[in-house]
């Protein structure tokens, strides 16, 4: 076949054999004629044939091919159609690749699988070839060229692409090319509550509380024995309806005279569930009471919990250290006969620190209550199958999401056109109004409190309703600025990841600022989680993800655009339970003290363990808090105090002999201290080189103890430096400042303050007033709270060992910092 292209004055000739569409080909001859004007019309006047040389050859040997073969059109040129047409050449017109052309090659194309560049048809290959170039010319990383691909497919223009690059280019106005990709929601089987088998009066509630059709995740659960009583372990996205499933046994037990338990990671959750339970079934003549185990500081604006005895209540909320701390107390008891536990967040077994805790609390209530239902809820993990087994559990897994959720990548070529981004798209979506008759709501994800603080003046200078939310404010506070968004007074909440797990907005939009959380990039699991909190099937028809990717950002050896492209591939890690050999000890010895492993032969392995559970009790009787495999008093005390063994060991060795609140801060120090805002920035300018506002860091603690780093500031910053120096960073160490005793000296400030009967709100503004440095009143009050939890370790220790002058001291200490 002969195809004919024009190109300028001449006419291309690609002789070929009949190729295969989409599939390039070179030609077996390749040549161009050159037209002349002649009364009888269009006729060739010159017939080259290009090979390593040009050749001529006389116009018949043209006009010849042409006969003896197909001809086909690449474009429309009425002289060449004039002429075939006189010599009764038959042509048909063909969609072939410019680019290609252009390359001496052929590639037949079609409408389906052509790109539009310069009003021309190009191949695929061409196509993103041309991408390749402008994202070497900008400096991108390749990786971007696989997500760019997919807005290829579904536009099929490179020009429209390429606009995306362009200096003014609005992705705002254009979500088109900025949206990568698009999860549609189930349309699976619904069942009717009035069908299932559970008690009238609970059904009337559900009616109440306008609950008539089940969910599809719900459905499942109900399809896969939950009322037949399986022990369940189900994932699914964020809002698509796990709670209930657990309400839909944990009542009918309730109202059987069987415990309901529920279990959540977090305080402030297990405080909402508590006050959500309270209002739905007290109706039903059912007490719901909670279980933390903290919130005991007397604090302005802060959140006290008052625990109610658990014995005689029907429900029971609880964090997993609440009740585990019964577990391990030995008072399993006080739960009487638990008919269903629901572990919430059971993906929480992937945290360093509280992974361990959760496995072996899970591994005891099963051994303590085998008659029990349990079941687990978790949002979308990559070994769910794994986890499921592990614990005995039928896996329920339900992959789409309750709503459409669409997922943008916007690329920005520096960090300064993120908050204009930003304002726009808050500002559009809560113009956007649901189906439902609510407005569009932002959740925008950044990586330090400064920068939420920073984000939120900004949008509010822009006349968007927006707040700073983290773990920082205060409890009044962060509950103040919940109720305005759940009453859609706010248009958007600017947060951290660190307390995106606690963040329950009904949000319609999420906004990654940035793809760094603190100083790490953040995790597939985590990315998950938070994307899955936009679109609630309750507010929204859709819920909207964007990245905000600033080109050639670079951390750790990576590009902010090449990590947007791994999150957005959707990967999931899987979730391990990473064990030390401190947490196999801390997990054997609450077997025991709870009663749930009573004889050697009850003991258990894991093959993740370092250590196995026979060397773990020879360590632990070594160490005293054994002995013939029962607990002794110090075992006792250091289980329920959570304590691992170098700490229990550490308070042993020094308790009556050295201060108590030195030992409570060797153990438990404060972290979150940073240079005030205008500090920070004035010795950065000084000395010319970034580094970290946390005043506990190796870089921050190296510039402050040099005097020469200061002399430039201000005078009242330099005085607050100075104060600094001589109050923290005077000791005499020979690693100074690098020896810890910075963090103990200015923790040890923090208690004393309280000692005296300062509030939280208080200690946070003497110390910016004094030395310039930032702490935020919620981070002091959760910190004091933990190390009550220190300090009632240590005096369940001292009295362990009879050293009833320290408990007595212990005790004053305690109940002051309770009390203020």
């Amino acid at each position: 076949m002969i195809i004919l292209n024009k190109r300028r004055r001449k006419i291309e000739l690609f002789l070929v054999k009949k190729p295969k569409e989409n599939v390039p080909i070179e030609p077996i001859l390749y040549g161009h004629l050159k037209f002349k004007s002649t009364p009888a019309g269009p006729r060739i006047k010159r017939f080259i044939i290009i090979n390593k040389k040009s050749k001529p050859y006389p116009p018949s040997k043209a006009i010849k091919l042409l006969r003896s073969h197909k001809v086909f059109l690449a474009n429309s040129d009425k002289n060449l159609e004039k002429f075939l047409d006189d010599f009764n050449i038959q042509y048909k017109k063909l969609i072939v690749c410019n680019h290609c052309l252009i390359e001496k090659r052929v590639t037949i194309l079609t409408e389906k699988n052509s790109y539009k560049y310069n009003n021309q048809a190009i191949c695929k290959e061409c196509a993103e070839d041309i991408i390749k170039m402008e994202l070497r010319y900008i400096s991108a990383n390749k990786s971007l060229i696989k997500k760019l691909k997919n807005i290829l497919e579904r536009i099929k223009d490179v020009e429209k692409i390429l606009k995306i690059f362009e200096p003014f280019f609005d992705p705002v106005e254009n979500p088109e090319f900025t949206l990568i990709d698009k999860i549609e929601c189930g349309k699976d089987k619904e069942l009717k509550v009035s069908e299932l088998n559970i008690p009238k009066k609970f059904k009337f509630v559900l009616n109440h509380l306008k609950i008539r059709k089940l969910l599809p995740v719900q459905y499942l659960a109900i399809k896969n024995g939950l009322i037949e009583g399986k022990n369940l372990m189900v994932v699914s996205a964020t809002a698509s309806g796990k709670t209930l499933i657990g309400e839909l046994v944990g009542i009918p037990s309730a109202l059987e005279g069987k415990k309901f338990i529920y279990l959540t990671p977090l305080v402030a959750l297990a405080n909402q569930k508590y006050r959500e339970f309270k209002s739905k079934y007290s109706s039903l003549g059912l007490k719901t009471a909670i279980k933390v185990g903290k919130n005991r500081i007397k604090a302005k604006g802060e959140l006290k919990i008052h625990e109610d005895d658990i014995r005689d209540a029907d429900i029971v909320v609880g964090t997993y250290e609440g009740i585990d701390f019964l577990l391990r107390s030995g008072k399993s008891k006080h739960l009487g006969d638990p008919g269903v536990i629901v572990i919430d967040e059971i993906h929480m077994l992937e945290d360093r620190e509280r992974g361990p805790r959760l496995n072996g609390m899970i591994k005891r209530f099963m051994k303590i209550f085998p008659n029990s239902q349990i079941i687990a809820l978790s949002a979308t993990v990559e070994n769910a199958e794994e986890i499921a087994k592990k614990f005995g559990l039928k896996l329920v897994k339900y992959e789409k999401r309750p709503v459409p959720l669409e997922k943008h990548l916007i690329l920005l070529k520096n960090n300064e056109e993120k908050k204009e981004i930003i304002a726009k798209l808050i500002k559009k979506e809560y113009n956007n109004i649901s189906k439902k008759g609510f407005r569009g709501q932002t959740i925008v994800f950044t990586n330090s409190r400064m920068k939420t603080k920073m984000i939120t003046n900004y949008l509010r200078s822009k006349g968007i309703k927006a707040a700073a939310y983290h773990a920082g404010l205060p409890y009044h506070k962060r509950e103040k600025i919940e109720k305005e968004f759940a009453s859609q007074n706010l248009e958007a909440v600017v947060t951290t990841a660190a307390l995106s797990a606690g963040v329950d907005f009904p949000a319609s939009q999420v906004i990654f600022e940035t793809l760094l959380m603190g100083n790490k990039w953040i995790e597939n699991n985590e990315f998950q989680q938070m994307l899955g909190r936009a679109g609630r099937p309750s507010y929204h028809d859709r819920g909207i993800v964007y990245i905000l990717a600033e080109i050639g950002m670079n951390f750790n050896g990576e590009t902010e655009e090449s990590k947007a492209v791994e999150l957005l591939e959707g990967n999931l890690d899987p979730v391990d339970v990473d064990y030390t050999d401190e947490d196999v000890l801390e997990h054997v010895l609450a077997d025991i003290t709870s009663g749930s492993v009573k004889k050697p032969q009850d003991l258990t392995n894991d093959a993740s363990w370092p250590i196995d559970s026979k060397e773990a009790v020879q360590i632990l009787e070594k160490h005293g808090l054994l002995k013939k495999f029962k607990p002794t008093e110090y075992g006792f005390a250091v289980s329920k105090s959570f304590l691992k063994l170098n700490e229990a060991k550490y308070i042993e060795k020094n308790i009556g002999k050295k201060d108590a609140v030195k030992i409570a801060v060797t153990i438990n120090p404060f972290e979150n201290a940073y240079l005030s805002k205008q500090l920070h920035k004035q010795l950065i300018h000084n000395l010319g080189v970034k580094f970290s506002s946390r005043l506990f860091a190796d870089s921050t603690l190296d510039i402050l103890s040099k005097g020469k780093n200061i002399v430039d500031l201000d005078k009242n910053l330099q005085k607050a430096v100075i104060r600094l120096q001589m109050d923290f960073i005077s000791c005499k160490c020979k690693y100074r400042p690098f020896c810890g005793c910075t963090q103990k000296k200015f923790s040890e400030y923090i208690i004393n303050l309280r000692l005296k009967g300062k509030d939280p709100i208080e200690i946070s503004k003497i110390i910016i007033s004094k030395y310039k440095i930032q702490t935020y009143s919620g981070d002091i009050f959760n910190w004091l709270d933990n190390i009550l939890r220190t300090f009632e370790g240590m005096k369940r220790i001292a009295s362990a060992f009879n050293i009833n002058e320290e408990v007595e001291k212990l005790n004053k200490i305690i109940k002051k910092i309770e009390e203020g």
